[in-house]
């Protein structure tokens, strides 16, 4: 008996001084990992380190218990070699729901910092907790069925909760899930300029439930994710900022044409000389005739504006400036 507690401390003894060995073996394998450029050998090493420790401490432990048991039968049950493979089990699901965590940290995050908006961190957030959980659920339900307990309840109960969670949840799902959409396909950014649902403004926030857009009036205006993607999303800040002007005069038949134009014409290079910050040069401005009716011509000046935002302050400086100008030279509108 006295040799039987003898060995169980000496295998003890073993385990503590190899999950020390195996501490140490780690440590310089993660500073040996920090010093190469890939990050996969860093996930390896975080993964391994801790459950392997652990695990190099509890086989000998196992045995030690093993050899103790002589002198307290009581515990047989301990010795079973069922405890050692759900030791296995566990130490396997540790390492493998750690190996996802970091992996979706490390490189999700890498992918999330090239965006603008914090949604896409939050998803990933998201993906870390409910591939942990998983992971382990999927763990505990092999060590119940080792140790033959019916899982088939579990399971049920399980699937009853998530439909129970998915119901009442139900829009918040559709507008997280949104959100994702707005992310992957971006069909516009924070800070664009986009009319969706009659509502004309920029983006502010784009969250996992909404976004916000501040209107021209100022005024901040909250539409769910889920009624984005199922709306017609225009985007005047896509492919480029520039949006084009469109000044339409008429005047009275009689008048001569070419002297239109040539007004107009200089008009707009009188602008995009007082308005360079706003107007660009190139596109530059077109003077064309683009329609005639029975008592009328229709002429077009064409601008281009560097953003939409400067749209009223361009038609206000334009408008006024061929008012001014018709009347200096005796053209009648029509």
């Amino acid at each position: 008996m006295e040799t039987a507690l003898l060995d169980s401390f000496i295998y003890i003894a073993i385990g503590i001084i190899a999950a020390i060995i195996i501490y140490f073996v780690f440590a310089f394998l993660k500073k040996r990992a920090e010093q190469t450029e890939t990050k996969m050998d860093d996930l390896i090493v975080y993964s391994l380190g801790s459950p392997l420790i652990i695990l190099a401490f509890f086989i000998p432990f196992f045995f030690a218990i093993q050899h103790a048991i002589f002198v307290y039968p009581q515990y047989q049950w301990i010795t079973d070699s069922k405890v050692l493979f759900a030791m296995y089990i566990i130490v396997g699901t540790w390492i493998i729901a750690t190996f996802v965590d970091g992996f979706l940290r490390t490189y999700g995050q890498a992918l999330a910092e090239t965006t603008e908006t914090d949604l896409d961190d939050r998803i990933i957030e998201i993906l870390q907790k409910i591939a942990k959980y998983l992971i382990w659920f999927t763990g505990l339900l092999y060590v119940l069925t080792l140790f033959e307990i019916n899982i088939t309840p579990l399971i049920a109960g399980a699937g009853i909760f998530g439909i129970a969670i998915a119901l009442a949840a139900q829009d918040l799902f559709s507008n997280f899930f949104g959100g994702a959409v707005i992310i992957t396909d971006q069909p516009f950014k924070v800070g664009d300029r986009v009319l969706i649902n009659d509502i004309l403004g920029d983006v502010t926030h784009i969250g996992p439930r909404s976004t916000r857009i501040i209107t021209l009036d100022s005024d901040v205006v909250t539409i769910p994710n889920n009624k984005i993607t199922t709306s017609v999303v225009r985007n005047f800040s896509l492919p480029s900022p520039q949006v084009r002007i469109q000044i339409p005069v008429t005047v009275a038949y009689g008048t001569e044409i070419n002297h239109v134009k040539v007004i107009l014409s200089r008009i707009a290079e009188d602008a995009l000389k007082i308005k360079s910050e706003i107007i660009t040069k190139n596109p530059g401005p077109t003077v064309y005739l683009t329609k005639m009716d029975k008592s009328a011509m229709t002429f077009e000046l064409t601008v281009y504006a560097r953003e939409f935002k400067h749209n009223s302050v361009i038609r206000d400086f334009l408008n006024t400036q061929i008012i001014e100008e018709f009347r200096k030279e005796g053209i009648i509108f029509s």
